[in-house]
């Protein structure tokens, strides 16, 4: 066989190129969909009072700028949304009941607020929170210290919060071990079933019913009885349906694969989490 002439390269890597291009756009629009159905089904008076509570603005928030690409936010719920969780943080009391809870306040948001006023409460605050019990308590309920006791108060609040926080990841990692023997029998489980499934679907027997049909005969202007064969009835009814519970059977086993991974990966980081704990 002789090489292949320039022209027929060519041709070649302009058809590949538009393969590319279909799958890539495929890819594209695939994900594109997934983020606008993300998008639409975000409460954004509920995601922008969590960007307020975290201490962030909304233009520095990559989901909604992602979702304002798309074109699937609400102005008018971010807006109301971000004030309202303002407005929540940047009270005396909440400052102070935040302190006591181990969490942050963003005094830039409070600006309507004395300063000082505000920065006091809070320290008064942290009085009640950086105890050892209160650290052990923090630690166990899987919460993360953000460094807000004073390094006097961190002697008395560390040891606590680290026992907690060591029980915590122990318990986690107790769940995540039992949750991926679950995990494993199902796979075990769908896996016999896709194989079963495939078995008889590949055994189905080549059966054929035939019979005399009225046809029109474009060529001779003329309807022709012919004989017609096709796949018999319940042969066909049969695939359909296998291939309906093998459609199940795989999605099932691809769900499951997922979601062992990620018990894996927590798995992972948690043992990681473990052996970072003083």
């Amino acid at each position: 066989m002789g090489r292949p002439s320039f022209h027929s390269f060519m041709s070649l890597m302009r058809s590949f190129n538009f393969l590319m291009g279909v799958i890539i756009f495929s890819l594209l629009g695939c994900s594109n969909w997934a983020l606008k159905d993300r998008c639409e089904k975000t409460n954004w008076f509920e995601y922008s009072q969590k960007v307020a509570f975290e201490g962030r603005y909304l233009e520095e928030d990559g989901f909604i700028k992602d979702c304002k690409g798309v074109d699937r936010t609400s102005a008018v719920q971010l807006d109301l949304g971000f004030k309202q969780g303002r407005d929540k943080m940047c009270q005396y009391d909440e400052i102070y009941g935040r302190a006591k809870e181990g969490v942050p306040v963003f005094f830039q948001f409070c600006d309507g607020l004395d300063m000082d006023r505000m920065k006091g409460l809070y320290r008064d605050g942290l009085v009640s929170y950086c105890t050892n019990e209160k650290g052990y308590s923090f630690g166990k309920a899987g919460k993360i210290y953000q460094n807000l006791c004073n390094p006097q108060q961190e002697k008395v609040f560390l040891p606590g919060y680290y026992k907690g926080r060591k029980e915590y990841l122990t318990d986690l990692m107790t769940e995540l071990r039992g949750k991926l023997v679950e995990i494993k029998r199902l796979e075990q489980s769908y896996s016999e079933t896709e194989a079963v499934l495939n078995r008889e679907y590949g055994s189905l027997p080549n059966a054929m019913e035939c019979s005399n049909r009225t046809v029109y005969n474009d060529t001779a202007k003329k309807d022709e009885v012919k004989v017609i064969c096709e796949e018999a009835g319940y042969v066909r009814s049969r695939r359909s349906s296998l291939w309906g519970s093998l459609d199940d059977v795989r999605d099932k086993l691809r769900n499951t694969r997922t979601d062992w991974r990620d018990t894996e990966g927590k798995m992972a980081q948690a043992q990681l989490d473990f052996n970072a704990v003083p």
